[in-house]
Parts: C-alpha cells; structure tokens; sequence
C-alpha cells in the first residue's frame, strides 16, 4: 500500500473531472452550448465517462499519513478512556 500522499494536483484533477461532468450535463439539459445539440445521445456517454474518471480518481486518492496516524491515535485513546470509565462505573 502506498503511504505516501498524493501530489497536491491530483485533488484539482479529481474535482475538475466533477465539475466538468456536472457543467457538461447541466449545460446541455437546460441551454444546449454550440455543438453539443449535434452529439446527442453522446452526451450523456460523455458525462459518464467524466464520472468514471471522477470516480476511478477518487479510488486512488491517497490523503496526509500523518492525520491518518492523528485519527488512529484519537480512537486509540478514546477505546482506553471509555474502557476504565465502564470499569470503574461498574464497580460501584
């Protein structure tokens, strides 16, 4: 698995692919731009393919290790905590 994360474009590249498809689709539903009433029924294959692409990107997405390890550490803490407070509310 790979630990490192990923490069600061690649977060553009994923929501450019989402704002893409979701400009393209709204575009041609409500006011069709020059050319896309030519396409068609291609438009929506467009669409899907940029969701593809949003969805494949996004798979991949790699965030900060080290808020992974942050979070991690945050449960870890919170298990023990609420473990001695169960015990100690149980003894009484």
């Amino acid at each position: 698995m790979n630990d490192k994360p990923s490069p600061p474009w690649f977060g553009a590249l994923i929501l450019g692919s989402l704002t893409t498809a979701t400009i393209w689709i709204l575009t041609y539903t409500l006011s069709p731009l020059p050319g896309q009433h030519a396409l068609g029924g291609w438009n929506y294959a467009i669409v899907g393919a940029l969701l593809s692409t949003f969805i494949a990107l996004s798979m991949r997405w790699h965030g900060d290790p080290l808020e992974k390890s942050r979070r991690e550490a945050r449960s870890a803490r919170a298990e023990r905590s609420g473990a001695g407070n169960s015990t100690a509310g149980s003894a009484g």
